[in-house]
């Protein structure tokens, strides 16, 4: 047949299907002509067509099918050209025939010639169905044929491998590709002539669809033998026919179309059936590109759901199927989902509904089988941290509290999986009891394990669903009074792979609790087990587990009281020892007088050093955002631990020393942190060992509860979740330098080294005295405490750098808090400082080794690298505003000197300002600083050297001149007048820096000197309380008196005030 078919189809014009003629047709053509060209094989198709009708399928035996399908291919190959196409209504007969028999009888002939003699004529109907708009009946009827002889091929066997290898042949497949393709782009397939063959070809469809179902198999290697055919699928389900059909589905319908049934649930089986190579970046476009439209969809439908019917449930179904397919091995599906919550919010509202919850039955229904699959999905989306924030502010736990009642046991199952993962603190502690929950999970747990099961998925989902439970408190407590740990102990020994793994995971949870701690602990048979199988298996999940149930139950004790010795010995140590000094303080009456002080001896170690500024603690589902934070931090300067591998072998060990050796510990909180029992263990050490904790929310919504939300207690907290990225860094960056301002308290040096000086006891207790702190020419090698202390003099913003004293460097040091560089620095002067400043952008790494080094053999501390990055970047800042420019007044031009000032015909500036060629123009700088009023490093101080100037403009008799006689009906402002009465304010307006205080008082002076010009006779008289003004002002002198020798400005001013109101 198939020589034939490929010999004939070559013919022009001609069919091989067209004249299609039944056996009355032949058998009336034979007897209108005598002895006719080919008349005697016409005649023995005849005989051998009625030779088939007068068999019984059912009733054929193999040998009698083998006899008759070699007849039918002999007979046909005997038959000249221009008969077979006549001829071929005894191959469609034949062929139904066979479909009739037995399936152990058709199996017998699966690779006979006259089934494989098929293909080329099904191959050929294919693509006239596809380019025609119609086909002839006959030709539906040969259609028809072969595909329920298809069906009933596939049917017949389990083993596909023994199946006509032409119907995996690519050139077979590429055809029912081709139709595919056509029917996701034409409407033709709408209308009702193409109905009937639509049918079959759904058929065939599903009949490729049961082989994918076999081919699941793990160690099977035929996943990817029907990839031909998933594009042109996909195509079909992307396309506008699907979402245009599922909108318009009638909701009361009992039964869908043919073109319903294809769009809605065949095409949709096919996707669902594929689990090859290509199925994660198929699914990852077409959720890309359906997402939305699937949300479109449900807005829809979902109004409507009491009107629904099988066929609209089926295809919600068969929808959710087709998002969850993977999510259970690909997580950018649930990424995908939490992109559109909204679709979270349809799936809640559905199994909220009486219509599916109030249906449900023990067996397989619609609608059990529509919760289930809803369950399903929601349990591989939880996975998802803002799915599952979503999940539990939408207030979930009860709908699914309800569903576990469900005798579907895998709808149970997933009820009370969800419900460990949604339910809050405030939802256990309002049930009447909490402990009956557990109890029936553990009943659960137990009966399922005793019936030693090969399937052990429900074993795991149950496991899964106890893990979450316990990290609740209130139910973690009920699991050890419920006296349950024994029977976990027991099982550890039974299960085995991911069974055992969840388990030996909840034990480690329980041993945080030291009742649980105790249980497991005692049970030493377990412990020895436990050991070797550390050393024999090759689970890393299993491995990383018993480290950890090692760790917490014998080595975090042992580390933990070993360290609080050594803590206590240090305070011992720093407390035993006093020693009595003589100080000298200076009385009332400016005279010195020696004191004696008794006082701890210094200690060798006062400062702690740390290999790590910060560790950072987090949650590999938060990877996201931990990274930005710890790059941000990186480039302040930090020295960060951070695991970015999700390290395993000897993880604990090394999270134990990381947490020894960082000063701060960053806990980055959210749902899956809480959740995660290594979290969990990194947290509970870092609090063991006092360091500093820095919480942070990692995942907006989320508020810390139970064992996290204790540990944190009233910490402030950076909330990521609230604040723009850069805001909340800067705000993290202000709490650790708020935390850095006090010391460690496990520290013994905290008790022993006070910050505020201590309080000298007098000689003579009679007469009164001032007690001072020690002056510090060169500092007490080992401490930096007087170094905090220092009250700056400001003197070096008059000055360029290079002109600074000793005093003026260490007061820009102080201001700009580089504390730890101010005793490396004491006999510096400005050019001693711009040297250091050459040689760290030279050699910046041998520099910073140099000066820590330094530091510490002579403080015993370390210098951080941010503090170094910092300074750097400081006097580069502070050089740059400082370039000389010679300029001079522009009110010598303009405005002629006052009565009270004597003119000078040439005032230099050596700071002027470099970012605007205009001199009057400051609104650049202003806002700049305005900016900069946020942020956390010294950009305040930015441009402090042209704060002496501008607040010279601003005291200076040409201000108030320009202010007193500027004309109340001038429409605009003069030059002059803009620099005095507008630019110079706003730029003082807008500093927010280290001199600020010293700005205010400035600005109240000036207050006093503007009143005493400006103020009338009939003013005074109109104050309720002039005297007040005088006062304040006198007062104001006399303080100034005592104060500096710089002060001799503030005071000459003053009296001036004075004398304008006199």
């Amino acid at each position: 047949m198939d020589k034939f078919y490929f010999k004939y189809r070559n013919v022009k014009d001609v069919s091989p299907w067209s004249g299609l003629l039944n056996v009355q047709k032949l058998t009336e053509t034979l007897q209108q002509t005598h002895n006719p060209p080919g008349s005697s094989q016409l005649v023995r198709l005849t005989n051998l067509n009625n030779s088939i009708n007068g068999k019984d399928p059912k009733a054929m035996s193999k040998s009698e099918l083998k006899k008759l399908l070699n007849s039918v291919v002999h007979e046909f190959n005997q038959v000249d050209d221009k008969y077979k196409e006549e001829s071929l209504p005894i191959i469609a007969n034949c062929i139904i025939k066979i479909g009739g028999v037995q399936e152990a009888t058709l199996l017998s002939v699966l690779q006979h010639p006259f089934v494989s003699s098929l293909q080329a004529p099904f191959i050929d109907l294919l693509h006239r169905w596809r380019n025609s708009s119609s086909i002839s009946d006959g030709k539906a009827v040969v259609f028809r044929a072969v595909v329920k002889l298809i069906e009933k091929l596939v049917k017949s066997t389990g083993d596909t491998k023994v199946l006509p290898s032409w119907l995996f042949d690519s050139t077979f497949l590429s055809a029912i590709a081709d139709c595919l393709t056509d029917i996701a782009t034409s409407r033709k397939y709408f209308d009702e002539q193409h109905r009937l063959l639509l049918k079959r070809f759904t058929g065939l469809i599903g009949v490729y669809t049961d082989c994918q179902l076999r081919w699941n198999d793990n160690n099977n290697n035929d996943k990817d033998k029907l990839v031909i055919l998933l594009g042109p699928i996909i195509q079909c389900l992307t396309s506008s026919h699907y979402a245009h059909i599922f909108t318009n589905t009638a909701q009361k319908k009992t039964k869908m179309t043919i073109i319903e049934n294809f769009y809605l649930l065949r095409c949709p089986s096919f996707l669902i059936s594929y689990n090859g190579s290509r199925l994660e970046e198929t699914m990852k476009d077409l959720l890309t590109a359906m997402l939305p439209k699937y949300i479109t969809i449900l807005n829809k439908i979902i109004p409507l759901v009491n009107d629904w019917k099988r066929p609209t449930i089926q295809a919600v179904n068969y929808l959710l199927q087709i998002i969850d397919h993977g999510a259970d091995r690909f997580p950018k599906t649930a990424k995908f989902v939490s992109g559109n919550l909204k679709l979270i919010d349809h799936v809640l509202a559905l199994i909220n509904e009486p219509l599916f919850y109030d249906n449900l039955q023990k067996k397989s229904s619609i609608k059990t089988n529509f919760m289930n699959t809803a369950l399903e999905f929601l349990v591989n989306m939880i996975s998802e941290p803002e799915i599952l924030a979503h999940m539990k502010q939408a207030s979930s736990a009860p709908i699914f509290l309800r569903l576990t009642s469900c005798k579907h046991k895998s709808l149970a199952l997933h009820a009370n999986n969800l419900l460990a993962y949604t339910i809050r603190e405030e939802d256990i502690k309002a049930m009447p009891n909490s402990g009956l929950l557990l109890k029936k999970n553990i009943k659960i747990l137990k009966t399922t394990i005793n019936k030693k099961s090969d399937d052990h998925s429900n074993t795991e989902q149950l496991l899964e669903t106890l893990r979450g439970l316990i990290k609740h408190d209130q139910i973690r407590d009920d699991l050890i009074k419920q006296n349950a740990i024994p029977f976990l102990l027991k099982s550890a020994d039974i299960l085995t792979g991911k069974s055992n793994a969840l388990i030996l995971e909840i034990l480690w949870s329980l041993s945080f609790c030291d009742e649980g701690a105790a249980a497991i602990r005692s049970n030493s048979k377990f412990l020895k087990r436990i050991e070797t199988i550390s050393k024999t298996t090759d689970d890393e999940q299993i491995k990383k587990s018993i480290e950890g149930l090692t760790w917490t139950l014998v080595e975090k004790p042992a580390m933990l009281e070993r360290r609080a010795k050594k803590e206590s010995e240090e305070k011992n140590e720093a407390t035993s020892e006093m020693i009595t000094v003589t100080e000298e303080i200076v009385k009332s009456d400016g005279t010195k007088e020696q004191v004696t002080v008794t006082k701890p001896a210094p200690q060798a170690n006062r400062e702690r050093i740390f290999q790590y500024d910060i560790m950072i603690s987090y949650c590999h589902a938060d990877k996201e955002l931990i990274y930005k934070i710890h790059k941000f931090l990186l480039a302040e300067g930090f020295r960060i631990w951070i695991d970015l591998n999700n390290m395993f072998g000897p993880a604990m060990s090394a999270m134990a020393d990381a947490v020894e050796n960082s000063e701060f510990v960053l806990l980055c909180m959210s749902d899956s942190y809480k959740q995660s029992t290594y979290c969990q263990a990194e947290a509970e050490y870092a609090f063991g060992c006092k360091r500093r904790l820095v919480p942070l929310i990692a995942r907006p919504g989320y508020r810390a509860n139970g064992w996290l939300g204790f540990m944190i207690g009233s910490r402030i907290y950076i909330d990521f979740g609230a604040f723009d990225f850069e805001t909340a860094c800067q705000k993290l960056l202000s709490e650790i330098a708020r935390q850095s301002q006090r010391p460690l308290p496990s520290k013994a040096t905290a008790a022993a080294q006070p910050k505020k000086p201590i309080e000298a006891v007098r000689v003579e207790p009679e007469m009164p005295v001032v007690c001072v702190e020690k002056k510090h020419e060169h500092n007490e090698k080992g401490s930096l405490a007087a170094y905090k202390d220092r009250k700056p003099a400001f003197d070096f913003i008059k000055k360029s750098m290079s002109q600074w004293t000793e005093s003026d460097v260490l007061d820009f040091l102080f201001t700009q808090k580089f504390i730890e560089l101010m005793p490396l620095c004491e006999m510096f002067n400005g050019r001693s400082l711009i040297t250091l400043y050459r040689m760290c952008k030279t050699q910046s790494g041998q520099t910073f080794t140099f000066l820590d080094d330094d530091l510490k053999s002579t403080y015993k501390t370390k210098l951080p690298f941010g503090i170094y990055v910092r300074f750097v970047s400081a006097v580069e800042q502070t050089l740059a505003t400082q370039t000389p420019r010679p300029v001079k007044k522009p009110s010598i031009k303009n405005v002629p000197p006052a009565p009270h000032e004597e003119a000078s015909p040439q005032i230099v500036y050596d700071y002027a300002p470099l970012i605007s060629s205009e001199p009057f123009d400051l609104k650049y700088i202003t806002d700049y600083q305005h900016r900069s009023n946020d942020t956390y490093h010294s950009d305040n101080d930015k441009f402090v050297l042209l704060l002496n100037p501008i607040a010279k403009c601003l005291v200076s008799s040409y201000c108030i001149n320009t202010f007193s006689n500027i004309s109340q009906d001038k429409k605009s402002m003069a030059t002059i007048e803009k620099l005095y009465l507008l630019k110079c304010p706003s730029f003082i307006t807008s500093y927010n820096g280290s001199c600020l205080e010293e700005i205010g008082k400035l600005t109240l002076l000036n207050v006093y000197t503007l009143l005493a010009h400006t103020t009338c006779e009939e003013d005074v008289k109109a104050m309720p309380n002039s005297g007040r003004l005088l006062s304040t002002i006198i007062e104001s002198i006399e303080k100034a008196f005592v104060g500096k020798p710089e002060t001799t400005t503030l005071i000459e001013q003053l009296l001036e005030t004075l004398k304008d109101i006199e």
